[in-house]
């Protein structure tokens, strides 16, 4: 999956994704709120491209399911225009680029959780988000 942002070029490579549901009595119609926990790190840096590791962890409450997603993001482009890119939203805290790594991921995890027939997580879930360990540079 590729995208342009800003003069930034952001290619999301998904390596493992999965779907785990907890109890059998849940179905898509459950009411659940769903925690996030995400990890990224720099894996490598170039004069014109960054590359970074992720993995994003979701559970529910009442525990009926978890989604598990690893993979890594490339940004090509201008240095600046990539920094500001992995600087966080003012008002979430959560980095621009995690946006859009989740925008790029949700249309699996929708996917999955209606495969499974559990509740789906919201395409807006990063308006509240909380990042467990910041972005490391």
């Amino acid at each position: 999956m590729s995208e342009k942002a800003h003069e930034v070029e952001i290619k999301t490579d998904i390596r493992s994704v999965s779907a785990q549901k907890k109890e059998g009595t849940a179905n898509r119609n459950s009411e659940v709120v769903f925690s996030f926990n995400v990890n990224m790190e720099e894996a490598e840096r170039k004069s014109e491209s960054i590359v970074l590791n992720f993995q994003m962890t979701m559970d529910t409450d009442p525990s009926i399911a978890k989604f598990n997603v690893e993979g890594s993001t490339t940004l090509s482009g201008d240095l600046s225009e990539i920094d500001k890119m992995l600087s966080p939203e003012p008002q979430t805290g959560v980095p621009y680029i995690f946006t859009r790594i989740y925008q790029q991921v949700y249309s699996v995890l929708f996917l999955l959780a209606n495969t499974i027939d559990i509740p789906t997580p919201s395409p807006a879930l990063l308006k509240r988000a909380d990042v467990v360990q910041p972005l490391q540079k």
